[in-house]
């Protein structure tokens, strides 16, 4: 009796053993299940960015049809919070309201007067306009954004961002160089002094200076209707 006694409990721990076992393992299928579209840092991965501008129209820092009736331009720093901001509560609104539509084309200018990781990142996010991918890039690097002057922007984290962005090189020479210095140039002339900054107007200009009061829809949309019923 002692005999069958010992074997029936150690058949019970096995038992409780191979419950305990399954039930870790569909905790940790649930809690990863959507992981696949989460980056290390806790942003949105490569495959909700890809997702969010299939199908737009893309060339070099364009965003939408070449025929959209409106054209805005932002002046952004990759490091600025208040870009990111823009990025996150009144792009994704435009994008499907708006330039999905056909109604307004998005050019993005680069800029980078925060400091080194501004620079670094400019210098791919151009390199990236060359590969028609700049958009999937910027999106990236702003839903990664680190913390200002940290020195976020190493090596690894530009590599990882342009090949989740689908770049085949992240090339950051000569030619990169040119196009910032081309935007630098265009924020002089329009006199920018802050970032996110905004132009507006009939799609091959004029452009008017467009300050938004507040990082929200709302303060958009007035404005970009106001160009479509011109």
């Amino acid at each position: 009796m002692r005999a069958m006694g010992q074997r029936s409990m150690v058949l019970r721990l096995a038992v409780l053993a191979a419950v305990a076992i399954a039930v870790v393992l569909v905790a940790v299928v649930l809690a990863g299940g959507d992981s696949s579209d989460e980056d290390a840092g806790g942003g949105k991965g490569p495959a909700s960015t890809k997702s969010a501008l299939q199908g737009i129209p893309q060339s070099g820092i364009a965003l939408g049809s070449p025929g959209a009736p409106v054209t805005m331009v932002e002046f952004a720093d990759l490091q600025c919070p208040f870009c990111r901001e823009y990025h996150e509560n009144v792009f994704p609104e435009l994008l499907e309201r708006y330039v999905r539509t056909g109604k307004l084309r998005l050019e993005l200018r680069l800029l980078r007067f925060l400091g080194p990781d501004s620079d670094r990142l400019a210098r791919v996010a151009a390199a990236a306009a060359a590969q028609n991918r700049m958009w999937q890039f910027v999106g990236l690097a702003y839903d990664r954004q680190g913390a200002e002057n940290s020195g976020y922007a190493t090596d690894d984290f530009i590599d990882k961002l342009a090949a989740d962005a689908g770049m085949k090189r992240a090339d950051a020479g000569s030619a990169a160089e040119t196009l910032i210095r081309r935007d630098e140039s265009a924020a002089r002339r329009a006199k920018i002094q802050s970032t996110p900054s905004f132009l507006i107007g009939p799609t091959g200009g004029p452009f008017e200076h467009f300050q938004p009061g507040d990082l929200s829809p709302d303060a958009f949309v007035p404005r970009i209707e106001e160009e479509l019923n011109r």
